[in-house]
Parts: C-alpha cells; sequence; structure tokens
C-alpha cells in the first residue's frame, strides 16, 4: 500500500512538474506571439491612425486603407466589443486594433507611447457624436449634452491632434485630418436651424484645425478638414436624415482628397467628392 501512494504521489509530481513546464513555456513564448503580431505592420509601407473606427466611416476608412496596402492604426472606445473590426484585422495583419477615448488624455498617451518610435503620415480624427436632439431644441438646452458633445467632436481632435504631433512630424507625408460636417458651416447656418451642439462643436473644431495649420505651417505639416458627405451611418440615422452613400463609398473619396492634400489648399473644408464648402 505504502509503494502503491509513494508510486501515485510520484506520478502526480511528475505530471504537475510537466504542467509547470509548460505554464513557463507558454509564457515565454506570449512575448514572440506579440512581437510576431506586431512585425505584421511594413516599415516601408505609410502608416495611418484612425478615431472611431467600430464603424460607419471609421470602419470604411480602415478597410480601404488597409486594402491599399497602408500600416492601419484603428482606434476606438472598445476594440474587443467590435466585431466588424476584429474580423478585418483578421483579414489584413497590417492592421493594429488599440484602446482609445478621445476624451480621456491618458487613454490617448497610453496609445501614443506605445508607437513613439513610429512616424504615422495621416491622423485622421474621426470619432464624432451627434448628441441627443431633444436637448438641442431652442428653450429646452441641456448644457451637460452640449459638455458631452464638445468633449468628443471638437477638444478630442485637438488632444490627439497634440499628441501624435510628433510621429506625424517624423513622417513622410506630415497630415493631421480632421473629420468635418457641412452643418459646421457658418454660411449655411442661415438656411436651416436645429442642431445647435453638433453645429457649434464642428464649427469649433474647424476654427481650431484652421489655427493649427497657421502653427504648423513653417514645419510642413498639413492639417486639412475633410466632410464625408451624406453617409448610411448610425449618427446620420440619429439626425433624422438619410444617407446617399455607403460608408467605403464616402471613405473612397475621402482618401483621395486627404491624398490631394498640400499646404496650398489644406485651409479650405472640403467635401468628399471634392467640392468646397463654404465657411
Amino acid at each position: 500500500m505504502r509503494r502503491t501512494l509513494q508510486s501515485f504521489s510520484l506520478n502526480l509530481a511528475g505530471r504537475l512538474g510537466a504542467f509547470a513546464c509548460a505554464l513557463v513555456m507558454m509564457a515565454a513564448l506570449a512575448p514572440a506571439a506579440s512581437a510576431a503580431a506586431a512585425s505584421q505592420s511594413d516599415a516601408s509601407a505609410p502608416t495611418v491612425l484612425i478615431t472611431g473606427s467600430n464603424r460607419g466611416i471609421g470602419l470604411g476608412l480602415a478597410r480601404q486603407y488597409a486594402k491599399l496596402g497602408w500600416n492601419v492604426i484603428a482606434t476606438a472606445r472598445h476594440p474587443d466589443a467590435a466585431e466588424d473590426l476584429k474580423n478585418l484585422a483578421a483579414e489584413y495583419p497590417r492592421i493594429s486594433l488599440e484602446t482609445l477615448d478621445v476624451t480621456d488624455q491618458a487613454s490617448i498617451d497610453v496609445v501614443a507611447e506605445k508607437y513613439r518610435d513610429t512616424p504615422i503620415d495621416v491622423v485622421i480624427n474621426n470619432a464624432g457624436i451627434l448628441g441627443k436632439l431633444e436637448d438641442q431644441v431652442l428653450g429646452s438646452f441641456n448644457h451637460e449634452t452640449f459638455e458631452k458633445v464638445l468633449a468628443v467632436n471638437t477638444i478630442g481632435p485637438m488632444r490627439v491632434a497634440e499628441a501624435f504631433l510628433d510621429h506625424v512630424r517624423a513622417s513622410d507625408q506630415k497630415k493631421i485630418i480632421t473629420v468635418t460636417s457641412g452643418f459646421g458651416s457658418i454660411a449655411l447656418a442661415k438656411h436651416v436651424g436645429g442642431f445647435y451642439y453638433y453645429r457649434i462643436s464642428k464649427a469649433a473644431v474647424n476654427m481650431a484645425m484652421s489655427i493649427m495649420q497657421s502653427d504648423l505651417r513653417k514645419e510642413g505639416v498639413i492639417v486639412g478638414l475633410v466632410s464625408p458627405g451624406r453617409v448610411q451611418t448610425e449618427l446620420m440615422k440619429s439626425s433624422g436624415g438619410s444617407g446617399t452613400i455607403t460608408p467605403d463609398e464616402s471613405a473612397l473619396g475621402m482618401i483621395d482628397i486627404i491624398e490631394g492634400l498640400s499646404l496650398e489648399n489644406s485651409s479650405a473644408m472640403i467635401n468628399y467628392d471634392g467640392e468646397i464648402l463654404p465657411w
């Protein structure tokens, strides 16, 4: 009986030892696996960072840039829950998924630090919200909603542009792009009322990026404003409108506009189809 117990104990110890060794090996291989995944990016290819990549226009931009062979840093608040984005990343190994909330400076700084030595040719401020429409009606203003819309649509792009400025400076193309809207046009405001917070936030970010272009012009950094058009997105649906183009159609047009931006035409607000929108 004693020999049987000793034999059982030795066998169990051997199995536990083998299991422990396996765990150690897995832990040692984990960094290598991560490095292998990270090495899918191509240092010879241009790099784009996109905020709000989990759906709509951001997802379309990530898809179209990936098809062009770019390294894509696709960010979202909850990329683990973004099934379409995860499927896209599985299809295109040069897509890297990162958690980034444009209203959280610490979240932005973590990603900026991670890519500290990576030149980023194009940063696209795409993340945006409409805000509850019932809170934007004259006579029923909810200023807490106003602050949330400004935090995402105006302050967010400024945070991201500043955090990744050195990455852009180190790149070949040197472009910071913000997705704007015709609703941010002061000239067009006299024709249609409503949507106060969304429209004010877009007009404000237009001004912020115009000032930034003045500050960075001598460094050769291009700061552009591109409108996606009337796109079939959740934001468009929430506004009560209807989109006339798909996110991918908009993305293709926007990429063409971004490609053609220079210091000479970056001060314009340009629609995805090339139309110049009035300020």
